[in-house]
């Protein structure tokens, strides 16, 4: 737990740390400055989404998951995303292209687990702590119906992407200063001139993301349903091509800049 000033307000859910504007503000500098000085500190990049996140913000979000029957049914049935609650191993076994066989193979070749999303703890409203909780574990998903992987640049995309559609302060601040992590000049060329201007209009024409219910979506056909996102020249995140220009990921770099 981040130390805070002693506060005397109840707990409105399990897990929640109730803080004083003072001290979200702090919170809030504190975390950024360590995630911008330390990519591997993803709790630092959790709690600066949960600081930094205009409520008003979060209560669109929800009233655009209010809009949709299935943005009332997850809100009301609150599923999760973890080794817990999905059986990777029967999304394995379904067919070849659709969204659950890709999400497993995904996090298999990538090396990634859905089990590493901190739980939310300085979001007051409960509600609206779900929601947050809801966007972070979705977020290896968001790798998949856009086609990258888990390599800096990957990360970037996603990000900026985010910040388009979701309007977050933290992708917005992992947008501007996260491009200074990667080393090469063609990447950040890339970035510029192809693969973000790409992140971000499919942002601006994606169907809303938090009214998808991922469960009830495994057995569809991926592309079907990027077709349905209105998401259009997605690459192969398995053969290096696309929008990233060069280059095979490391799967085992670890730098997820967005992992919030």
């Amino acid at each position: 737990m981040i130390p805070t000033i002693s506060r005397l307000t109840k707990p409105a859910y399990p897990g929640h740390w109730p803080v004083g504007k003072l001290e979200n503000l702090f919170l809030a500098a504190g975390s950024a400055i360590v995630s911008l000085v330390d990519v591997y500190r993803h709790d630092m990049l959790a709690t600066l989404t949960e600081t930094s996140t205009p409520t008003m913000l979060l209560q669109q979000m929800r009233q655009g998951m209010l809009s949709s029957d299935n943005g009332r049914r997850i809100l009301a049935e609150r599923p999760r995303i973890s080794t817990k609650s999905v059986d990777l191993d029967a999304l394995r076994d379904l067919p070849k292209g659709t969204l659950g066989r890709e999400y497993s193979l995904w996090l298999e070749r990538c090396g990634v687990t859905p089990d590493t999303r901190d739980p939310v703890h300085y979001i007051d409203d409960e509600e609206l702590a779900y929601i947050v909780q809801r966007y972070r574990e979705s977020h290896d998903l968001y790798h998949l119906l856009l086609g990258q992987r888990v390599d800096i640049l990957s990360e970037l995309i996603i990000k900026w992407f985010e910040f388009s559609h979701f309007k977050l302060p933290v992708a917005g601040l992992s947008s501007a200063f996260g491009p200074l992590r990667l080393r090469h000049s063609w990447q950040r060329q890339d970035l510029f001139t192809r693969s973000g201007p790409w992140a971000i209009r499919q942002g601006n024409r994606c169907a809303p993301l938090m009214g998808i219910y991922w469960e009830n979506e495994w057995s569809t056909n991926l592309a079907e349903l990027r077709q349905r996102m209105n998401l259009t020249d997605v690459p192969d995140w398995r053969d290096g091509k696309g929008p990233q220009g060069k280059g095979k990921a490391k799967f085992d770099s670890g730098l997820e800049i967005g992992g919030a």
